[in-house]
């Protein structure tokens, strides 16, 4: 029997790591749905529906200008951060990714 988990499409970008996959899918799931550009909408649903992937169309203009501004708000709020902040947010993200991935891991093996 194959599990969600075994059948899941994973994003080419996170080189297998379905945690990582799973995460890049939701961001790009929030930025499509608050999005009101639809080129952007329609490229990045392409890469959900496994049509194109992430190095197919990070280089296209109707990517590169729907995610401009949330790439300029998340540098604005970095550069905001200090750098023992910076240490710990990326901690906190190595942990969770380690952890969906062994949760993901025992699931494949159930």
């Amino acid at each position: 029997m194959t599990t969600p988990d075994q059948n899941e499409h994973t994003l080419d970008v996170a080189r297998g790591n379905k945690a990582l996959s799973r995460h890049l899918k939701k961001s790009l799931e929030l930025l499509r749905d608050r999005s009101d550009n639809d080129d952007f909408r329609r490229v990045v649903d392409d890469v959900l529906n496994g049509r194109a992937s992430m190095r197919d169309v990070y280089t296209t203009p109707a990517f590169a200008t729907g995610i401009e501004p949330g790439v300029k708000k998340f540098a604005e709020r970095w550069d905001e951060l200090s750098q023992e902040e910076r240490d710990r947010l990326a901690e906190e993200g190595r942990q969770t990714f380690d952890v969906e991935n062994e949760r993901i891991q025992r699931n494949s093996h159930a």
